[in-house]
């Protein structure tokens, strides 16, 4: 998990006085985002907010304020993230001076995750590295657990490059790609799997940059091999192969793309390299592309404000 982009939402008290409304009426009448601006997200946040009411039997919850969000569909789990946070907030804003137990599905279930959020949950109450072996997972290395989590250098960052001439696929269209792949059962997947246990973990554990970069690319490049039948690559679009390529020719190793697209990530060892590299390649985004230094994040903090929370 990384620090940035990120998601930034709070609550304050609502101002609506007296009035009550059923649960029904308060799913289709009232809007804790109506003054958002981002349609997107205004929408990503009422499928949780129908949610919790419907659950909690909540009528009223306070105003939700919109700070910050970053771009949909661009491969950094986005919105499961911002369902997260949406999710832990009302929840919050039911009980603020209560201790949340978050091992408890209840707002989970409100920020309907679950197809493929296993590591985004995580994410969320944890931060760090998290890996997650899938729904087979068995005795070995990792033993039972199904998801783990795992420090990461505080010094080594992540370069992440974005160019808005192509969205990930999501939805639908995604989800086709998936089923249309898992017909075929992963030729890599005990290469993976070693490659995570003697490689990529010893190294990351003991602070071996050069080890740890190259388990993770060989790792990214093998996870892509998966939807080569579907897309025509381990890489998502050619944009994304040429970039991969170009930080590769720079003497990078830990490279590859976000899920499978389109944010081309590499780390780096620490702020100075990133600089270094940001002056080498910020000639070459194309415009209306970004760029972004960010580094591991921990769990996702919830703060208490004079006026409510964040």
């Amino acid at each position: 998990m990384v620090d940035k982009p990120s998601v930034r939402i709070s609550s304050r008290s609502s101002d609506r006085g007296d009035q009550q409304e059923t649960p029904e009426e308060s799913c289709s009448n009232w809007e804790p985002c109506s003054n958002w601006e981002d349609p997107y997200w205004k929408e990503r946040f009422l499928k949780v907010y129908r949610r919790f009411s419907l659950r909690t039997h909540i009528a009223e919850p306070p105003m939700v304020e919109l700070a910050l969000a970053p771009v949909p569909h661009i491969g950094l789990g986005s919105g499961t993230q911002f369902a997260c946070a949406a999710s832990a907030l009302l929840n919050l804003s039911e009980h603020p001076d209560k201790p949340t137990n978050w091992q408890d599905a209840s707002w989970t279930l409100d920020a309907g995750r679950g197809l493929r959020s296993h590591i985004g949950l995580h994410g969320f109450l944890h931060g760090q590295m998290i890996i997650d072996r899938g729904q087979e997972a068995s005795e070995g290395a990792f033993g039972t657990k199904r998801t783990t989590v795992h420090g990461f250098p505080e010094t080594w960052r992540v370069v992440l490059l974005h160019e808005d001439v192509y969205q990930g696929d999501c939805g639908e269209s995604e989800q086709a790609i998936f089923d249309a792949c898992s017909k075929r059962e992963n030729p890599n997947r005990q290469r993976m799997l070693d490659l995570i246990a003697q490689q990529i973990l010893p190294a990351v554990s003991n602070g071996d940059f050069q080890g740890a970069c190259e388990g993770i690319g060989l790792y990214g490049g093998l996870a892509g091999e998966i939807f080569r039948p579907a897309v025509g690559d381990a890489y998502r679009t050619t944009r994304i192969r040429s970039w991969v390529d170009r930080l590769r020719k720079l003497g990078l190793q830990g490279v590859g793309q976000s899920s499978w697209g389109p944010v081309v990530f590499a780390i780096v060892q620490d702020s100075h390299q990133a600089d270094w590299l940001l002056g080498q390649i910020r000639p070459e985004v194309l415009d209306g592309g970004w760029t972004y230094v960010a580094k591991a994040a921990g769990p996702a903090r919830i703060e208490k404000s004079a006026s409510g929370l964040v």
